[in-house]
């Protein structure tokens, strides 16, 4: 099976500075889940925006079916990925429905409207993401953690094979995290591949797929949770004491940090 993404030798540096990374390999599959763990500046945004061609890698290549991203015409390129990144621009005067049917741009022809059948896949996306109910608010006057749902809703009308997630759940609240890590699954089981940066290991804990771990050299190695995520790999990639319980009633490890002899969740 021909993966959805690969990416070959993948190097990225700004000007005047040294490399993010370099000799980047990863693949991803149909259905396959990659969570994306690293410190702060390592790399990890500018690895997705490279991966959507929002970023030229200094090197490297990027596959997206087997075929360079570059050479992927950009209305078919946005039929086949989605970006979620950490900021949406606002679109101010748009309602949230209207905002969730540009994602259907890339089927549209120039200057085309939406069409009945384009809402219709908006309002499925709002009602999955349970936010229907904002459908006719205007975009900028939605929360952080509403517009970051509404962006994920405009992500899935798209219909994509592949999901790029720049930390879908750091403006969100603790139920509402859940249920996004719920619909990745989701998403996943339905054949989409998925990948997604965090700064919270017990995220990969709960999606138990691939995990994709950034060192401060710049260097990505993958693995499954349980052979990558360990105390020490942890401590070493955060800098911090730390400590992973394994949880029987959850049937998973969950990693706490450990302060002055208190440890927070």
């Amino acid at each position: 099976m021909t993966p959805i993404l690969t990416t070959n030798h993948l190097k990225f540096h700004y000007p005047d500075q040294p490399p993010l990374f370099t000799n980047l390999d990863l693949s991803i599959a149909s259905g396959e889940v990659m969570t994306i763990l690293g410190p702060n500046g390592i790399g990890k945004s500018t690895l997705l925006q490279c991966v959507m061609g929002l970023l030229r890698p200094t090197g490297g290549a990027v596959d997206i079916l087997g075929k360079s991203l570059l050479a992927i015409p950009t209305k078919q390129r946005a039929q086949l990925v989605a970006y979620v990144p950490q900021h949406s621009n606002l679109h101010v005067g748009l309602t949230v429905l209207d905002f969730v049917v540009t994602g259907r741009t890339p089927y549209l022809a120039f200057s085309q409207p939406p069409k009945p059948t384009d809402y219709a896949l908006a309002e499925q996306a709002l009602n999955r993401l349970g936010i229907a109910s904002l459908a006719s608010q205007t975009i900028n006057t939605l929360s952080g953690g509403q517009l970051q749902l509404a962006t994920i809703a405009k992500a899935l009308v798209q219909e994509p094979k592949l999901i790029v997630l720049d930390e879908p759940t750091s403006a969100l609240d603790f139920g509402r995290q859940q249920e996004v890590l719920t619909l990745i699954l989701k998403l996943a089981a339905d054949g989409i591949a998925v990948m997604m940066t965090t700064h919270d290991p017990n995220h990969a804990f709960i999606l138990n797929q691939t995990v994709g771990l950034f060192d401060h050299s710049g260097h990505l190695t993958t693995g499954s949770p349980a052979d990558l995520l360990t105390e020490a790999n942890l401590r070493r990639t955060y800098h911090t004491a730390l400590k992973l319980l394994y949880v029987p009633e959850l049937q998973r490890n969950v990693c706490e940090l450990q302060m002055r002899g208190a440890s927070v969740k």
